[in-house]
């Protein structure tokens, strides 16, 4: 294995060579894919009081244009992509005491401070749940074991070991030649998990399709697929690296893949697009030196960036999914600051110092604020002229949410609020009026530099006029963005009496709705709004015989509350759920958050009796989003049980992966959270075949 500085030669090498080599022109213009999208949620009316045949979405079909409105609609797609930041699992098994549930702690890899907690030990990740994972990797060849082990020993990571580095990664790419398409592309998605930065110059020539990297797929040229997944990979090893020069290659590679783009489906685009927002540089402005007369290339400076990214979303010729990246791409370069961009990180940070420093700024700071503003008003525009592609005019609409402020004094903040609070009466497109309610209680409950205040209360009487008032698809989507409003002003004493209106309005739409659809997001947004006087209405209704998924819903509720009379109820839907995957996985999730230290025992002897599959898939599934140390003999048997499927083995080898990760939240949060996923090709989401990134566990 190379030393360091020889390493670092190399990378300096590379990036010299990119950077004299003159720019491609963008590359081809495409028809654009299908947009794939999750299945839509089952379950029948809710039993008791309520009507037979109470709203029942629907799945949605594959194209955004084809879906019906309740597909648009669908809070649950929303709510499946961003719920992991506000269940925050693993804070609860990994905690040290007070500091838990701090910005601080959200922030760190979630390994510092393991005494105390019920987080894995070193000694058993590294002793025990990487040489099985090891062990599968040598001796397996199903599928869904493999691909499982591998996503699960990059979660692990190293933990600083640069030999245990090396030999991870050596297990790792020797998976790059294998006959089966989704190993392959899952070994590339790997090395961006593992995120070693000794992994960029091979994942630069599989994104490049280069001899070398066709050399390293046995094959006459890379597929488009494993090129999308090495740029997704690329992506994640920029977010978490802590030098400039390496996220300067980072985004040199991923510009150099979109200019030679000569692949036939616009994934590979959308990926090197979403990878780049990942990758935001320190270095705010182009040097004076390199900037020259030329437009500079976005590896100069994040305004070079920015730039770039905003070229792209203007060039009409380019596939509607792809630009549709641009504007989320945009608001995350804007919001994020270099350096182990944490999923957590892309949806805690506020509006940051370099973005939300005063409009009389000067220097590095004072251009990124210009830039922020001419961002914001061309997405604004957009809107106003409506004649985008629906896909476009969606990511807009969330970008704006994850740009604007609570500043009540600023002209630009006021319009972006108004301009949001009037998307659903002035489009009939579902979708983006659907964004509209999370977006406005995303920008309200943002500071910015000037006094708080006027903008919550725009975002509270949007929301609330939706919530009393609205269409029937808008009121679950107002209910749960009320209670996304209330959860990220829950430190903001002097928030908490504007916000009582939300809670009132939760509190009767409990009491009043009838909808499966509408009760369930009101019961997730009352747990997230706090609102305590919900919880007498869903501790009757968990106790019901409701449909799986809306009463996982209202357990859920329950937990966000912190409602621990709840604690008996839920072991018994627990020990009556074993072949109810959904609501057996909800449920033990519920007491996760309510720190039953019961609730894994249980978990653990339902797995050690389980023989069904589906049984067993659900309860590893549990144990692994839960992440306790407890858990880790029970998967360990499973995943080395020669007598169970290798199904049921892959999802332990999975559960494995969670229980040790090296992250608070998952992998792939730091790219969905946040994220149109109705602009989706198949590799970043594909519920159907569950190949896609945004599908990976």
């Amino acid at each position: 294995m190379r030393r360091l500085p020889r390493f670092r030669e190399c990378l300096c090498a590379l990036l010299a060579l990119i950077l004299a080599a003159p720019a491609l022109a963008h590359g081809g213009t495409y028809a654009g894919g299908p947009v794939s999208a999750s299945p839509g949620p089952g379950g029948g009316p809710i039993a008791g009081p309520f009507p037979s045949g109470a709203g029942q979405p629907t799945g949605p079909t594959t194209s955004a244009g084809n879906a019906g409105a309740s597909d648009l609609a669908d809070w649950r797609l929303w709510w499946r992509h961003n719920q992991a930041l506000y269940l925050a699992l693993k804070t609860h098994v990994r905690s040290t005491g007070a500091e838990t549930g701090t910005e601080s702690w959200f922030l760190g890899d979630g390994r510092s401070g393991r005494k105390g907690t019920r987080g894995p030990s070193e000694d058993q990740i590294r002793k025990e749940i990487v040489p099985a994972l090891l062990g599968v990797l040598e001796r397996e060849k199903d599928n869904d074991l493999v691909t499982g082990a591998l996503v699960a020993l990059a979660k692990i990571g190293d933990g600083g070991d640069r030999a245990e580095g090396a030999r991870f990664e050596a297990a790792i790419t020797r998976f790059f030649a294998d006959a089966n398409q989704e190993i392959r592309e899952t070994a590339a998605v790997s090395l961006g998990i593992l995120a070693s930065p000794r992994s960029i110059p091979v994942l630069a020539h599989l994104v490049w399709n280069t001899v070398e990297g066709q050399r390293t797929v046995k094959a006459a040229e890379v597929d488009y697929r494993t090129r999308s997944f090495a740029a997704y990979g690329l992506g994640l090893i920029g977010a978490r690296t802590g030098s400039e020069l390496e996220r300067q290659l980072v985004v040199s590679i991923l510009r150099r893949g979109l200019e030679g783009d000569d692949t036939a489906s616009c994934d590979f685009e959308v990926a090197c697009l979403i990878a780049l927002g990942l990758v935001p540089l320190a270095t705010i402005e182009t040097p004076a030196e390199q900037s020259g007369a030329s437009v500079p290339p976005p590896e100069r400076s994040r305004l070079a960036q920015l730039d770039y990214v905003r070229s792209i979303l203007r060039d009409e010729k380019r596939a509607a999914l792809a630009r549709a990246q641009c504007p989320i791409t945009l608001a995350r370069l804007l919001r994020t600051s270099p350096g182990h961009v944490s999923s957590e990180r892309i949806v805690l940070d506020t509006a940051t110092e370099d973005v939300a420093a005063p409009s009389g700024a000067q220097g590095p700071t004072g251009a990124l604020v210009r830039a922020r503003a001419e961002i914001a008003h061309e997405l604004l525009e957009r809107i106003d002229r409506g004649q985008d592609r629906d896909e476009v005019l969606q990511s807009c609409v969330l970008a704006l949410g994850q740009i604007g402020t609570n500043d009540g004094d600023e002209s630009l903040e006021v319009r972006i609020q108004r301009t949001l609070a009037g998307v659903p009466d002035r489009f009939s497109e579902h979708q983006a009026r659907a964004f509209a309610t999370v977006a406005a209680a995303e920008a309200g409950a943002r500071s910015g530099q000037g006094p708080r205040g006027a903008g919550i209360l725009d975002a509270r009487e949007f929301l609330a006029k939706q919530l009393y008032d609205g269409k029937s698809f808008m009121r679950p989507w107002a209910g749960l963005a009320a209670g996304v409003l209330c959860w990220r002003l829950a430190g903001e004493s002097a928030a908490q009496p504007v916000l009582e209106t939300l809670r009132r309005a939760l509190r009767n739409s409990l009491d009043e709705e009838r909808s499966p659809d509408r009760v369930g997001a009101c019961a997730l947004g009352a747990g997230l709004a706090g609102c305590v006087d919900a919880a007498p209405r869903l501790t009757k209704l968990v106790q019901e015989q409701l449909p799986d998924e809306l009463r996982g819903e209202v357990a859920l509720g329950l937990a966000l509350l912190g409602e621990t009379s709840a604690i008996e109820p839920l072991r018994a839907i627990v020990s009556a759920s074993r072949y109810r995957p959904e609501l057996l996985r909800q449920a033990a999730i519920a007491l996760a958050i309510l720190d039953d230290e019961d609730a894994v025992p249980q978990l653990a002897g339902l797995l050690k009796d389980a023989r069904g599959l589906a049984a067993q898939a659900a309860i590893s599934s549990a144990l692994g989003f839960i992440g306790d140390h407890r858990s880790v003999g029970p998967l360990l048997s499973l995943l080395g049980d020669r007598l169970a499927t290798a199904k049921a083995r892959a999802f332990a080898a999975v559960a494995l992966g969670n229980v040790a990760d090296k992250e608070l939240l998952p992998w792939n949060a730091k790219i969905g959270i946040g994220l149109n996923y109705r602009a989706a090709p198949a590799t970043l989401s594909d519920p159907l075949s569950g190949t896609g990134i945004l599908d990976i566990f």
